[in-house]
């Protein structure tokens, strides 16, 4: 009687028959668990006071778009996909090892303050349709604007949370084009989410799962008179928010990004890398994800394959293969998969478009009414699939000033139009920087896997099989389907 192994090799090779592609797959039916993914996102907002003075429109590279891959090790040991089964590799190292806890924060000269009243929010409203469809139309629409390059990723979750902020000290027309692209007012946003907030927090260090949101704000020790009250109750009952007094300068650059270390456990170094003059205030959210696969990948399950870019060239990566039962996902333009953490407060999406349909034309389809969609009509819930993904690490960092101008945020970036005047009182202050800035490792212990061939568009009576061997799509996204992380994997 044949193998376990054999009969999914023997599958699989039936399958191949049909496709396209020039190399065969045999690895694909092998059972391999899903990386050990870590992804971390910071989004800064720094403003700029007294119109006598400039906020510095290119003050370092966190204020320049560009993004920085980093390309998993080789490991020289490793069979290829088309050697034979009973091959065993030698085993790779994990990518990284996170700190399993927030290291300590130690200040140079900013001092921390009370944020105002420590009472609990006046209101607070649980997840629902409304607050779905707000924030899934803006993390769709924000990550459709982001520029081309070798990678594209970005948490929309941790952007929205820092402009929901900002929107809370501003006013006029400058309030006003914030709540449309947030798509909710004021005090419908801060109740939702004070409440999503609250449900996050409770996930902290549960298990094999690990998430931290924290929010501070960090005022010029000049200006603190100037900084209403009112705000800061906003900051201490709905964000949470840590309250800082700080001298903005060099002393401060380093006492962010120690601050920045610290929330992110040790993921992201720094935001900042120069302080630019006249900085009034500066908002920050941080988020960290450590989450480990409900199913891991088998270390000896792991082989390199060539991975083909939008252009043709082809990159040798290592890629883990596994199978998992149901979370098959398929239209016309993409196959992929639904893959859960540990504890089934997150899962991994990936989403792989068909040969014929470039990564632009996926992200443009990327809508809350289509994702659910697609999510809502799983195949294959009964039945194992088998999938494959590669093993990489990325960082990412861009300036959000020109996004958010196109999605309609222009006056908040205009001196002469800016009004944020619920945030501070000086006419003078603007938003001069929006950064962001994202870390992303999958590995067989943890978080990344998406990968769909047009094979399985063409064999549905087959068991469905993703290879993630071309670009695309994958997002995180929490227990209610909300997209916590999206991004491109491109090679």
């Amino acid at each position: 009687m044949k193998s376990t192994d054999d009969k999914i090799n023997d599958q699989l090779e039936q399958r191949e028959q049909h496709t396209e592609e020039k190399q065969k797959q045999r690895a694909a039916g092998m059972r391999v668990l899903i990386p050990v993914c870590i992804a971390c996102c910071v989004a800064l907002i720094g403003f700029g006071v007294w119109k006598s003075g400039w906020l510095r429109k290119n003050p370092g590279t966190n204020n320049t778009t560009g993004q920085t891959t980093v390309t998993p090790g080789e490991t020289d040991n490793m069979p290829t996909p088309t050697e034979p089964n009973n091959t065993t590799p030698t085993p790779t190292e994990p990518i990284i090892t996170p700190t399993p806890t927030e290291i300590p924060l130690v200040l140079e000269k900013s001092q921390e303050l009370s944020a105002g009243s420590s009472g609990s929010p006046a209101q607070t409203k649980k997840m629902d349709d409304t607050m779905r469809e707000a924030y899934e139309t803006f993390a769709y629409k924000l990550f459709a604007q982001l520029p081309a390059g070798e990678t594209r990723m970005i948490s929309p979750f941790s952007v929205y949370v820092a402009l929901s902020m900002l929107a809370d000290g501003a006013d006029g027309d400058t309030l006003a084009q914030l709540d449309e692209l947030l798509g909710l007012t004021a005090e419908e946003r801060n109740a939702y989410l004070a409440e999503w907030l609250r449900k996050l927090d409770a996930i902290r260090d549960t298990g094999e799962t690990s998430f931290t949101n924290a929010d501070s704000l960090w005022i010029n020790e000049d200006l603190k008179s100037n900084v209403p009250k009112d705000y800061l109750d906003i900051c201490a009952q709905y964000f949470k928010a840590a309250v800082f007094s700080a001298p903005m300068d060099d002393s401060t650059v380093k006492d962010v990004n120690a601050w920045v270390k610290s929330k992110t456990r040790n993921m992201i170094d720094e935001i900042m890398n120069e302080m630019p003059p006249n900085v009034a205030t500066i908002l920050m959210n941080a988020i960290a994800l450590d989450a480990k696969w409900e199913v891991e990948f088998e270390e000896e399950r792991i082989w390199k394959k060539n991975f083909t870019k939008e252009d043709g060239a082809t990159k040798e990566l290592d890629m883990m293969y596994g199978e998992q039962k149901g979370g098959y996902l398929e239209n016309e333009l993409a196959t992929g998969f639904i893959k859960p953490y540990t504890g089934g407060e997150f899962s991994y999406i990936a989403l792989l478009p068909n040969r014929d349909v470039s990564l632009d034309q996926l992200i443009a389809w990327l809508s809350p009414e289509n994702v659910r969609s697609l999510i809502d009509h799983e195949y294959f819930k009964d039945t194992t699939i088998y999938i494959a993904i590669p093993k990489y690490e990325e960082k990412y960092t861009i300036s959000l000033n020109d996004v958010l101008k196109q999605l309609g945020v222009t006056d908040a970036f205009d001196d002469g139009k800016a009004n944020l005047s619920r945030m501070i009182k000086d006419p003078g202050v603007y938003v001069g920087e929006v950064g962001h800035k994202t870390f992303i490792s999958v590995d067989e212990k943890g978080t990344e896997a998406a990968a769909v061939t047009k094979v399985v568009n063409q064999w549905k009576s087959m068991p469905p099989t993703v290879i993630l061997d071309h670009p695309f799509v994958y997002m995180i996204v929490d227990s209610d389907g909300l997209p916590i992380f999206i991004g491109t994997y491109e090679g």
